[in-house]
């Protein structure tokens, strides 16, 4: 498995979805969304039972994680768009799941590519700064500064300490943050 190119397919693939939700009408972006989850455990399902699929086998040959079921990662960033869209607004959902994209594939990248300093788990510092950072810029095109830098850092503390993967809370806590300021 290569970590850089995972985390570079989550990161287009969550600014997809993020497109996906702001770009098409609610009702429309679920539908979609929730038809991509059925295929996606559909082909999931597939794979489990050893079936070999053209491009899909090979794409999670290259990016699954040993020991995961296949396509967990991403059954888990569908899903937790998808729930976020339904009790956020539109523009909420789509800045939350944009948020986990950035945060999530800028942390592990600049982690594996600078991280010294371990701070938690397998989880360092260069990793953690590198994702907030990123992300609180990105932030800075639509929120004033203090909001940008407030729901960075919730989030990669999110990322750094949640027992439950981050795909699945992140965007339901930045969702959260947002509506709250």
């Amino acid at each position: 498995m290569n970590e850089y190119l995972r985390k570079t397919s989550h990161l287009l693939f969550g600014l997809l979805v993020a497109g996906v939700i702001l770009i098409f009408p609610t009702y429309q972006a679920a539908m979609i969304i929730g038809f991509s989850l059925y295929v996606g455990l559909i082909l999931i399902d597939l794979c489990m039972k050893g079936y070999k699929i053209p491009l899909i086998s090979m794409i999670i040959h290259h990016m699954e994680r040993e020991g995961e079921f296949p396509g967990k990662g991403a059954f888990f960033f569908v899903f937790s768009a998808l729930v976020t869209l339904m009790f956020f607004p539109p523009v909420v959902a789509a800045v939350s799941v944009a948020v986990l994209a950035v945060l999530d594939g800028f942390s592990t990248i600049f982690g594996i590519r600078f991280g010294k300093h371990r701070i938690w788990k397998k989880k360092t510092l260069e990793g953690f700064l590198g994702g907030v950072i990123i992300t609180a810029a990105l932030l800075l095109f639509i929120s004033p500064p203090v909001y940008a830098i407030l729901i960075s850092l919730v989030a990669g503390f999110v990322e750094l300490l949640s027992p439950v993967d981050d795909n699945l809370i992140i965007p339901w806590v930045v969702a959260m943050l947002i509506t709250l300021l």
